[in-house]
């Protein structure tokens, strides 16, 4: 299976990267106007790992960067239902102020015409 920019998932849950070149998804809700949670999950079934409502998604990036960085180098984001991409874990962990911004943009256009 070829991973690529469209944010194609992975399928195995709790296996690394580098063993299976599985693709985790970060699924990232907006729960109140500056709280997020998250979840991890790998394919389609059931989360890994969700996490409690977090202060900004600057928080949620870095915390989920945190939990994802020894086993993964890339990610799927995916904000309030809207895939993102993938992207770099390393950008989650190193500059997630700017790749909050970066998908909240991103991910403007669909919340216009909803």
């Amino acid at each position: 299976m070829v991973y690529g920019q469209g944010g194609v998932r992975g399928i195995r849950c709790n296996l690394s990267y580098r063993e299976h070149k599985v693709l985790p998804l970060v699924e990232i809700r907006r729960i109140a106007p500056d709280f997020y949670t998250y979840s991890v999950r790998a394919g389609h079934g059931d989360a890994c790992h969700t996490e409690d409502a977090l202060g900004s998604l600057e928080r949620c990036l870095n915390d989920a960067g945190d939990s994802l960085g020894h086993y993964f180098p890339t990610v799927s984001l995916c904000l309030d239902g809207q895939d993102l991409g993938c992207y770099s874990v390393q950008r989650l962990l190193l500059t997630p102020i700017s790749l909050a911004a970066e998908l909240l943009v991103k991910a403007q256009p669909a919340a216009l015409h909803a």
